[in-house]
């Protein structure tokens, strides 16, 4: 083993990978080190590699001497490029420690975000800073995610703790709480990781640290990943490499924001920047299914009717430079790409960028759009597309003669029509369509943990969520009929019923979905098989070739 590498840096002038290495370097390291190369700004970090995860796996979740003394002399080098040390109370190095496999599999597997904080650091912090509840929100984040990813609790202990607080205070919202609040609810976060795990949240850095590497190693063999690579028909053997990051935050102040971003947009394939971003959040907030972001173009914001503004709006020169990043990514990929950024007090920062998940009608005007770009050849063209996936083409949709009653309306995550009868679990899912039955999931959100329960489904409708969320990708991917942010359903779980104003449907009752229009209609519709549009006759004439 002696002698082998196992991290490559990436940034501040250093490229020690390339696009080409996605089979060592997972498709996340790869393309930053890519990205580093052509001078965008992507905050400095170094990438753990596939092989360092399989070694891990293999020798019973335990790193070997060799690669945790490179992984330290990486942080060291993160330091020396900071300015920042690793639990420093008056200057704390913190870092996001992200999964990326050689395939890419969005929301799949694990991310920590701000690791390197713990009381000591919090406190001294709270001291020096007038961004209290800055450092407030960062060090919750953390917790949280720290007690559900390593410690393995679910979400909700965390969810609920914030929403009982709120209800105690009479709150609406949690931007409500004020910054003491905070500091309670902190403390009930790591009472709640004591009570149920018997160990508490770690204050040692480098035991936060390398348990958080540990975790999201692990995260390659989790549930959701597993089923996620039975669904795609993905190897089993790859592993996941380990990027860790200079943070950088989203969340810092109002001149500060996350977001996705799409080169094209990912509901038609449309030429030109669409996605979603929200101000002074992190990026786990854009594509966890619980928010419901805002467009980032002023006619993106038109379209869905948002009341609140764009990023072109509130940041336009920070829109434009993301206008240029955009496309100088796809013509360096050669691709519709998929962008995650962070704007933190107003300098704008590349923190991923990824072939974009799409659906087969997307894919077939992608490939021909840049075919006539001369991109690609037409030889890559047709390998994009196959004829096994053209065959999928023809996906129903509704019978425009066929006149009902509109329910309510959402934003089109991911085109087609389906009409099915409702359920609220992916459980359910699997359960009733195992017979045949055609089944439409609603939830308030979808997360990666849902993937099976959305693949037994016909189509998928939920209450939150935007179309950059990592469900409304699969669903994309997966091909199924998908609208998002249908806000003005109101969803009872317990009672499996879902009502729109005062209409009630309970589980059970039939719905139709139309993806491709955003539109939610009453019973059972007609669906016919479309003819193939302009773009469908001609990649037809391509493949016949």
């Amino acid at each position: 083993m002696t002698g082998k590498k196992w991290i490559y840096c990436f940034g501040d002038g250093v490229m020690e990978g390339h696009s080409d290495m996605t089979a060592l370097l997972g498709n996340k390291g790869a393309n930053l080190a890519e990205m580093a190369s052509i001078g965008l700004p992507v905050p400095p970090g170094f990438t753990i590699t596939t092989d360092a995860c399989r070694v891990y796996l293999e020798n019973e979740n335990q790193l070997a001497d060799e690669i945790i003394e490179q992984i330290q002399s990486g942080i060291g080098w993160l330091e020396e490029r900071s300015g920042r040390s690793f639990g420093d109370p008056t200057n704390p190095l913190l870092v996001s420690v992200r999964s990326g496999a050689a395939q890419s599999m969005p929301g799949m597997m694990d991310t920590v975000l701000n690791v390197g904080l713990n009381d000591e650091i919090v406190a001294q912090l709270l001291e020096t800073t007038h961004s209290k509840r800055f450092i407030l929100d960062c060090y919750r984040r953390l917790i949280a995610m720290y007690g559900s990813i390593v410690m393995g609790l679910d979400d909700e202990p965390f969810e609920d703790i914030i929403e009982e607080f709120r209800i105690q205070q009479g709150l609406k919202k949690d931007i409500d709480i004020v910054d003491s609040g905070w500091a309670t609810i902190i403390e009930r976060f790591k009472q709640a990781i004591t009570s149920k795990t018997g160990a508490g949240y770690p204050q040692a850095i480098e035991e936060q640290f390398f348990t958080t590497i540990g975790a999201v190693f692990r995260s390659w063999y989790s549930p959701r990943a597993i089923s996620y690579r039975a669904i795609q028909e993905l190897a089993d053997t790859g592993g996941t490499a380990v990027t860790v990051q200079l943070m950088v935050y989203g969340n810092r102040s109002s001149n500060s924001a996350s977001g996705v971003a799409f080169s094209r947009n990912p509901a038609n394939g449309e030429p030109g920047l669409n996605g979603e971003y929200l101000p002074k959040v992190q990026g786990e907030d854009i594509v966890d299914g619980f928010h419901s972001p805002r467009a980032l173009s002023d006619q993106a914001r038109g379209e869905r009717g948002d009341k609140v503004a764009s990023l072109q709006t509130r940041m336009p020169a920070q829109f434009d430079e993301l206008v240029k990043i955009a496309h100088k990514l796809e013509q360096r990929f050669r691709d519709m790409q998929e962008i995650e950024f962070t704007i933190e007090e107003g300098k704008l920062y590349i923190l991923q960028t990824r072939a974009a998940k799409r659906s087969i009608e997307v894919a077939i005007r992608v490939a021909l759009d840049l075919l006539d770009e001369g991109l690609i050849t037409k030889h890559e063209a047709i390998k994009r597309v196959t004829k096994k996936k053209f065959s999928k083409l023809t996906q129903p949709i509704l019978n425009p003669d066929i006149k009902t009653k509109i329910i309510t309306r959402g934003l089109p995550a991911s085109p087609g029509a389906a009409s099915g009868i409702i359920v609220f679990s992916p459980d359910d899912a699997i359960k009733q369509a195992s017979d045949g039955t055609s089944v439409i999931l609603v939830r308030n959100e979808t997360s990666p943990h849902d993937v099976a329960g959305m693949n037994a489904a016909s189509a998928i409708l939920t209450r939150r969520g935007g179309v950059t969320s990592h469900a409304a990708e699969f669903a994309r991917d997966i091909g199924r009929p998908c609208i998002v942010d249908a806000r003005f359903i109101e969803l009872d779980l317990e009672q499996k019923i879902m009502k729109v104003g005062q209409q009630t449907f309970k589980e059970g009752d039939e719905i139709t979905i139309d993806g491709s229009n955003g539109i939610v209609l009453s019973g059972r519709v007609e669906l016919l098989t479309p003819e193939l549009d302009d773009y469908g006759m001609r990649f037809k004439a391509l493949l016949d070739l």
